[in-house]
């Protein structure tokens, strides 16, 4: 019994083999097609800014500090940084554009300057003149696709800060970016 058992699965081992060792079947025709693919990159910029603080401020001493502002541009984009007035500006009073911007505690002020340069000679002013103004000038320049940070630097005059109320002074300036 055990021979005959062997003697029929021999010849279903050799059709199992024979099967699997044929070469595979190809297809007689082919056809091809294409694919298209595309994108588009938009003119895109947004902007960020560090905060300007200045911590104590000791009555009568200057007290400098430093922000930074960076600008994330598409390669190849043009564009500009204002730096707006502030939401306690004045338009009148003081000597000059550098009273314009003023920190708020309560019905207090403390008035602040913004340079561009960190030796303070080259202020980017406060204005009136509304959003974009030169004067609100921070740079202009052409974005590269990449973080492109811009410095400022920051001043409350000794002088100003003599006469004030003790408090917690705060101000927001608005970065615009256009493109």
């Amino acid at each position: 019994m055990k021979i005959q058992s062997v003697r029929k699965t021999v010849p279903a081992i050799l059709t199992l083999l024979a099967v699997c060792l044929a070469p595979a079947a190809q297809a007689a025709d082919t056809n091809t097609g294409n694919m298209d693919v595309s994108a588009t990159i938009e003119t895109a910029c947004s902007v960020s800014a560090s905060p300007m603080a200045f911590d104590t401020v000791l009555p009568g001493a200057n007290k400098d500090t430093e922000a930074v502002v960076t600008a994330v541009c598409t390669t190849g984009t043009t564009y500009t940084l204002d730096l707006g007035d502030g939401l306690n500006h004045i338009v009148t009073g003081g000597t000059g554009g550098e009273y314009r911007r003023q920190m708020a505690s309560a019905a207090n002020r403390l008035p602040y300057v913004v340079y561009i340069d960190g030796t303070r000679a080259t202020q980017i002013d406060a204005s009136a003149a509304g959003t974009l103004a030169y004067n609100n000038l921070l740079t202009s320049t052409v974005g590269n696709g990449l973080n492109q940070p811009v410095t400022i630097y920051g001043r409350v005059i000794g002088a100003e800060s003599v006469a004030k109320a003790p408090g917690a002074y705060t101000d927001t300036v608005v970065v615009t970016i256009a493109f």
